[in-house]
């Protein structure tokens, strides 16, 4: 997508479009990159003789994703607000604020991560951390009784 962006200066017309003056994307457009990434990895193929549909939709499969994983972590009704869906008579009566939705929404990152490598590095990492620190504790207060038996 990065290499797509019209990087050259226009001296014409209102430089819309340039990587300075972006454009909205259209739903659209989003599609449309969605499939070029699709073929360029080897995940999209072409149709077999007389098959009008690919298996699964384009970006059907990243709102299904979306869904099911966000919906373990967070509220139901969230899931629906950050997802764009009318939540019917009860955007009447459940009216939450920005930062409320955003907490929620931070609960659900780490479920939502596709390539979870680094942050699961990471945790191993804090985990060892914090298990140094039980032995080196262990190892000081062992060493102490011992320095205090030998004082006696």
């Amino acid at each position: 997508m990065r290499d797509i962006r019209q990087t050259t200066n226009i001296t014409y017309g209102a430089n819309l479009g340039l990587v300075t003056c972006p454009k909205k994307l259209k739903s659209s457009g989003i599609k449309r990159l969605l499939e070029r990434a699709l073929w360029e990895q080897g995940i999209r193929h072409p149709l077999q003789n007389g098959a009008k549909r690919h298996e699964w939709k384009t970006a059907h499969g990243f709102r299904k994703f979306y869904r099911y994983r966000a919906e373990q972590v967070m509220r139901p009704i969230n899931v629906e607000i950050t997802m764009g869906h009318n939540i019917g008579v009860s955007a009447y009566y459940y009216k939450p604020t920005e930062h409320e939705v955003m907490e929620d929404y931070l609960k659900a990152i780490d479920v939502l991560t596709i390539n979870a490598d680094k942050t699961i590095l990471q945790k191993q990492v804090s985990e060892l951390k914090e298990k140094c620190k039980d032995n080196e504790y262990m190892i000081k207060g062992k060493l102490q009784e011992k320095t205090n038996r030998s004082r006696f």
